[in-house]
């Protein structure tokens, strides 16, 4: 009753505030209240998300907070679609068994101990990224994995050993994701955005200035995780890995038709101007094409769609910050603060902002929300439109508790390990990113031109 009192009691209490004047529109007034209701609802879960998006949609429209064809433009564009086919992909990818063939693979070249399985874990996510380009497939995906892993060693609760395993699977998922721009959702939303500004980076562009550096990153986050969770249980995985590796026997027709739509997927990313999203579907369309059939019916069941609604409503708080105005307000008002600051200095203030928003609403949100208006201000002060936007993101993907981010509770619900555990890695790889951005990431970028 009281997280409902305050999610209904202040967006009231913002339309009583905030005054209407000729830089604050009526509909200005109506999106702060209808944005604020659906972060707070998010944030305190009060509804499923999707259901909180759902709403949001249809209030903003019939409120006329802007034109229905403005709320509900995030379906005509390809993020959603490319959303839709991610999600699908990763279930036919699951079921396929592709994902158990190459994370043992690595797990047995790796020699199967504790040092072993994390090892063989976080290097296999650089393959698995880019073939399976959802990372919310890719966290379900080794979460199980790993899980799996924990129980059949027989490792106990809440031992670093087993925090070790389960904190590799979700950097396996998340970290290598910035290797590829079409291994992230968050990437390509970011990118759907730069494309509206004349300011979007090809595949290549991307792969060009981001693949050195984010393969260290994984490596990085690789070492830290063997430091901050030194094995404390024997075990000795070798011939359980071998076991299982073996029984996968030769790869069926299905594994090697699925594997081969993945390749043409990830050539055509890289060769072609086709947008990602339409490619993604594409892909799903060939699992069932007669003669492949490497996907059935059921397998449609299985897709999350109330995520894909919920990163629709997340986009459409984009739209419709635009449609009334927001970034151009709020740039006017933090623009003489930004004024001598540098490409370095905005694409920090970037970072911190990310970090503080990702507190406050989910990353999704974040995005959507804020993204119009580091592109207007990058725009207006001369400096890199492309670098202050991915540095934001780089600051949304961080968190210091496993509320901040939905793809880090699928990680924490498995009860593995404690909050103290699960904060001091949430912490570590923060402060580590903002080293990373400072030291690595910004000469790179500056290296390659992709701070344009």
């Amino acid at each position: 009753m009281i997280k409902w009192v305050i999610a209904v009691g202040i967006p009231l209490v913002l339309y009583g505030m905030i005054p209407q004047s000729e830089s604050v529109s009526p509909e200005m007034r109506k999106f702060f209240v209808c944005t604020a209701w659906a972060i707070l609802t998010w944030a305190f879960n009060l509804l499923p998300v999707y259901v909180s998006g759902l709403l949001l949609t249809v209030w903003a429209i019939l409120w006329n907070v802007a034109p229905a064809n403005v709320i509900l433009s995030p379906w005509t564009g390809s993020v959603v679609w490319l959303s839709l086919g991610g999600l699908t992909l990763s279930v036919i990818f699951e079921k396929s068994g592709l994902m158990q063939r190459i994370a043992y693979f690595f797990i047995v070249k790796s020699g199967g101990s504790y040092k072993g399985i994390v090892n063989g874990i976080v290097l296999s996510g650089i393959i698995i990224a880019l073939l399976v380009p959802n990372m919310t497939g890719r966290v379900a995906l080794y979460c199980a994995l790993c899980y799996g892993i924990y129980t059949a060693l027989k490792i106990p609760k809440n031992s670093a050993t087993g925090a070790g395993i389960m904190f590799a699977g979700f950097a396996a998922a998340i970290a290598p994701a910035w290797i590829y721009l079409s291994a992230s959702e968050n990437l390509q939303l970011i990118n759907s955005y730069l494309k509206d500004s004349g300011k979007s980076v090809t595949w290549m562009q991307y792969f060009v200035s981001n693949f050195p550096i984010m393969i260290a990153w994984t490596v990085l986050l690789l070492i830290t995780i063997k430091i901050l969770y030194k094995q404390d249980v024997q075990i000795d995985g070798k011939d359980f890995f071998e076991e299982k590796y073996r029984a996968l026997g030769k790869m069926t027709q299905k594994e090697i038709k699925f594997l081969v739509i993945l390749i043409c997927l990830v050539l055509a990313m890289v060769f072609s101007d086709i947008d990602a999203g339409w490619l993604f579907t594409l892909a799903v369309i060939a699992c069932f094409f007669p003669g492949i059939e490497v996907a059935k019916e059921e397998d449609i069941k299985k897709v999350n769609f109330p995520m894909v609604f919920f990163v629709a409503a997340t986009m459409s708080i984009g739209s419709m910050s635009n449609a009334v105005g927001v970034a151009g307000l709020v740039s006017e008002l933090v623009m003489p603060l930004l004024q001598n600051v540098g490409n370095m200095g905005l694409i920090l203030f970037a970072w911190v902002t990310g970090v503080a928003v990702d507190l406050m609403m989910t990353p999704l949100a974040g995005m959507a929300a804020f993204t119009p208006l580091f592109i207007e201000i990058a725009g207006k002060l001369g400096l890199s439109v492309v670098g202050t936007t991915f540095s934001f993101v780089w600051g949304v993907e961080q968190l210091f508790f496993p509320y901040e981010w939905a793809l880090f509770l699928i990680l924490f619900s498995y009860d593995v390990f404690d909050m103290k555990k699960a904060i001091k890695f949430c912490t570590t790889r923060t402060i580590l990113s903002l080293i990373f951005l400072i030291l690595i990431i910004y000469p790179y970028w500056s290296i390659t031109g992709f701070l344009k």
